[in-house]
């Protein structure tokens, strides 16, 4: 019982903290808080992969601020989209750490988040409900497949199951358009859908791209700073290989 109710302590508080610096009036919080989100995670790719912590986390910060400051918006997504794609070859059978795996990582992760700023500089609320879009794919997915979970689709993540992929799909595209709806983000019905399996897909690729990573250097969790669910790599996964395609997505349709 006290574990139930530790993990579900900090949960929230991770929630209240990315909702409370997203639609907070000022600004400065949301940038502060990215950065801090950057020089947590390059410590933990560090530590995991038994690196310097401080060049990654001068490494990571370097990206983030060029990614933020420097490189326009849409080259930072469309970066950050081709990293993660690339990171995918990493689920092949005969796939070997290469040298420059820990600097792949930083860079990759770093742009993650700056496409997570852009998102947040297009629309407040619409970073929100990017948000509540990947919370909804993650929750339902594991409650789904917990539930009625049968087929199971890789060795990578054992307890992951078509059935909560798909389920984590359907609420999320059900959240999507409910979000647009009652938020007027701007999109159509139809976009809202579409906006919505973009998410769940996306997502769903980088929880499995950092369970490989944690798989490859024998790590169970990437930190213990949130108790009960690991660490902030753990919770941002499928943020960071999200974000730069729902910028290009968003992009795309002009928002």
């Amino acid at each position: 019982m006290n574990t139930i109710i530790l993990r579900s302590a900090s949960g929230a508080l991770y929630v209240l903290l990315f909702i409370g610096t997203v639609l907070s009036p000022y600004s400065i919080l949301f940038q502060l808080f990215i950065g801090a989100l950057t020089v947590l995670s390059a410590y933990e790719l560090a530590r995991m992969q038994s690196k310097s912590i401080p060049w990654a986390i001068v490494t990571a910060v370097v990206t983030l601020a060029a990614g933020t400051l420097i490189l326009p918006p849409l080259l930072t997504g469309f970066l950050g989209a081709v990293l993660a794609l690339i990171a995918l070859l990493c689920f092949k059978s005969s796939f070997k750490i290469p040298r420059f795996m820990w600097m792949y990582s930083l860079v990759y992760m770093a742009l993650g988040i700056s496409s997570f700023y852009e998102v947040y500089a297009t629309s407040q609320w619409l970073c929100f409900a990017m948000l509540v879009i990947l919370w909804t794919n993650d929750t339902l997915a594991y409650a789904v497949g917990s539930l009625i979970g049968k087929t199971k689709i890789t060795s990578i993540s054992p307890k992951k199951s078509l059935e909560g992929y798909i389920g984590g799909l359907l609420f999320s595209l059900i959240a999507s358009f409910l979000l647009n709806r009652n938020l007027d983000l701007g999109l159509t019905a139809i976009q809202s859908v579409i906006l919505g399996a973009v998410i769940s897909i996306t997502a769903d690729f980088g929880d499995l791209l950092i369970s490989k990573l944690k798989r490859l250097y024998n790590f169970k969790d990437s930190g213990r700073l949130i108790p009960g669910h690991g660490g902030i790599m753990d919770r941002i996964d499928s943020l960071i290989f999200a974000m730069p395609f729902i910028y290009l997505f968003l992009h795309v349709l002009h928002l």
